[in-house]
């Protein structure tokens, strides 16, 4: 079994330093057991070994930017806040029980069609940013906010059958 990319990065970050002193007859051998140990291409670890860390200013559109070779830092968070809060959601899931759990395919029409009945009557939990909400709502938004809880009604198993020994003995043979 090979590194993971963390142990990957952390051996990158200490071989480069040790690459970058060494002469040319110690880089192939630092390259050699470079290339062994974490598995990369011969070429893709030399430009990572000479370019690690290393920064580099260049204009770009006028502005200068800082071009680093390193590893890449994640940002936590971030994405795209959520569109339909647990208001709409909790209306939808009132609404997929009443038409019989349909899928977002058939359950995105029905509510577009019948959105003047859902806003009258109480239980469905309908007001005017609800049902703008709904009206918009994408088939395969639907289908992800519903996950869970069609994961929840979905039968357990895969056949109700007994095992094939006991069908045998029931099949008349011809001999």
């Amino acid at each position: 079994m090979g590194l993971t990319m963390k142990e990957k990065q952390s051996l990158t970050r200490t071989t480069c330093a040790r690459y970058r002193k060494s002469g040319k007859k110690e880089k192939g051998r630092i390259l050699a057991e470079f290339c062994q140990s974490t598995g990369y291409n011969h070429k893709y670890a030399l430009h990572l070994l000479a370019n690690w860390g290393k920064a580099e200013v260049i204009k770009l559109d006028g502005n200068m930017v800082r071009l680093k070779a390193d590893a890449r830092k994640r940002r936590k968070g971030g994405g795209r806040k959520p569109l339909y809060g647990p208001e709409v959601i909790a209306s939808l899931r009132i609404i997929w029980a009443f038409f019989w759990y349909r899928c977002g395919k058939l359950l995105a029409p029905l509510l577009r069609e019948q959105m003047a009945f859902f806003e009258v009557w109480a239980p469905f939990h309908v007001t005017p940013a609800v049902r703008e909400k709904l009206l918009k709502i994408s088939p395969a938004t639907i289908d992800r906010a519903l996950k869970d809880d069609r994961k929840k009604l979905a039968v357990r198993g895969i056949s109700g059958t007994k095992p094939g020994k006991l069908l045998k003995k029931h099949i008349p043979v011809r001999t």
